[in-house]
This record gives structure tokens, C-alpha cells and sequence, in this order.
């Protein structure tokens, strides 16, 4: 059933005022009509079952609450060094399927996106846009936040329980302990790191080492940047919702 994230303002006394972007998407794409039934999601983190009373003016009617909850049972900070293209979009809707809770875009030496808090500023929307389509989509209740455009000197902010950059040099030289045993320590927060496509620098990996943030391998071969996080957020996935 579709669902639709709405704010805590757009529903009171049973009846949700929907959207001009929902309205276009019930009658556009999905061609619902009254009568048809969706579920919505509001801001803390209240689940509905709704009736489209009248699909023109997009009024929907609260049916009843829904008991569920689909997030991960930790909260998980993924900080990603920018790439090029359109890379970092298809991060975000990925990231988001697979339960992050927030998402860091990192300025580093090797990026080679160029692009300042300004610019950045200018896709938030878009940015925000893609979360809130993949939270939707996998049926989520939290929709994760993205923090402003960062640097490396600033991640103490965003330590976790548990944290942890993604190095290829720490593949190379064999280490394959450091992942496994982080998912043990966990409480209730990991923050991973991930670079772009030309990897960290050096000084960089040691920067954050002073901060808190442990180097770990990810096997034996060299992950992609776009790969990378996702294999971490899977690994944690994996151990916490179906290893146990």
C-alpha cells in the first residue's frame, strides 16, 4: 500500500489535507480515486490508515492507527565523502532503504566534486526529496536526516558508540578483525566513514584516527565508493535484525 510522509500540522480531528505533490502522485501515477486507502506517516513517527475522501482537493480520512516499526534497533551515522556525478543521490536513496539514521556529506583532499555549502544548499531539496521517496518506498517511520556539508576536522560531533572509516590500505595489509568486533561493541549508534572515488589521504585516516575513529578493512578486494557504504550498512543490518 503507498504510503506518504506528512507533517503533524496537515491532520487534525481525523481529517489529513494532503499535499499538492501527493495529490499529483494519488491521481497521476498510482490513479487512485475516493475510496482507495493509503497509509500515512507523520512527524512522530505515527502511523495511519487513510481513506481518500475527496482526491481533487486531496482530503483523506484517519481511519485508524497502525501498530509497526521498521527501523534498525540502532542508530546508524554514515559520513561519505563527496563523489562525482550523480553518485551521492543514488547513496542517499540506498542508504535510506537500508536503515540509516543520518547521513554526513564529507568535503575531503581526494574529492573531486568541487562544491561549496552554497551549492550544496541548492540540492537539499532535491536531497531530502530522494529520502523521503525511499522511506516510502521501503516502509519506513523515520525518515533520515542529512547534515549540512562537513569536513574531517569537525567529525567529533558525529561520534557514535562505535566508529569506524572504511581504508583500503588496512585490505592490503590484511586486517579483517576490526568490522567483526565493532558490531559486538555496539550499544545504540555507529558512525561509519567512507571516502570518495580517490580513497583518503594518509594524513587524513590519522586525523581521524586522533578523533576516535578506528580504520577497518572491508575483505579482501577494494570496494567502489558507491559500494562501500552499502556493504557496511548490510554487514550491520545483517547482524542486528537476521543473525540472532
Amino acid at each position: 500500500m503507498q504510503r506518504y510522509f506528512i507533517k503533524n500540522d496537515s491532520h487534525k480531528d481525523g481529517v489529513i489535507q494532503s499535499t499538492d505533490n501527493m495529490i499529483r502522485h494519488m491521481k497521476k501515477v498510482l490513479r487512485y480515486s475516493n475510496g482507495d486507502q493509503v497509509i500515512c506517516v507523520d512527524e512522530n513517527a505515527n502511523v495511519y490508515l487513510c481513506t481518500i475522501a475527496d482526491i481533487d482537493k486531496g482530503i483523506l480520512i484517519r481511519e485508524k492507527g497502525l501498530q509497526e516499526y521498521n527501523e534498525l534497533d540502532v542508530d546508524v551515522t554514515l559520513v561519505y565523502g563527496l563523489p562525482k556525478g550523480d553518485k551521492f543521490e543514488f547513496i542517499l536513496q540506498k542508504a535510506t532503504e537500508l536503515g540509516v539514521k543520518r547521513i554526513v556529506p564529507l568535503r575531503t583532499k581526494r574529492s573531486i566534486i568541487r562544491i561549496d555549502d552554497k551549492r550544496f544548499l541548492k540540492k537539499y531539496e532535491r536531497y531530502n526529496r530522494i529520502i523521503t521517496e525511499a522511506c516510502e518506498q521501503c516502509e519506513r517511520e523515520t525518515k533520515p536526516l542529512l547534515e549540512p556539508l562537513t569536513v574531517i576536522s569537525k567529525l567529533g560531533q558525529y561520534r557514535s558508540d562505535v566508529n569506524l572509516v572504511a581504508y583500503e590500505e588496512s585490505s592490503r595489509e590484511g586486517e579483517k578483525s576490526v568490522l567483526k568486533k565493532a558490531l559486538d561493541r555496539i550499544k545504540t549508534s555507529i558512525t561509519i566513514v567512507v571516502g570518495p572515488e580517490g580513497g583518503f589521504d594518509p594524513l587524513e585516516i590519522k586525523e581521524m584516527n586522533k578523533l576516535g575513529f578506528e580504520s577497518c578493512s572491508l575483505g579482501k578486494r577494494i570496494l567502489r565508493t558507491e559500494t562501500a557504504p552499502l556493504y557496511m550498512l548490510s554487514v550491520i543490518g545483517f547482524e542486528r535484525e537476521l543473525s540472532k
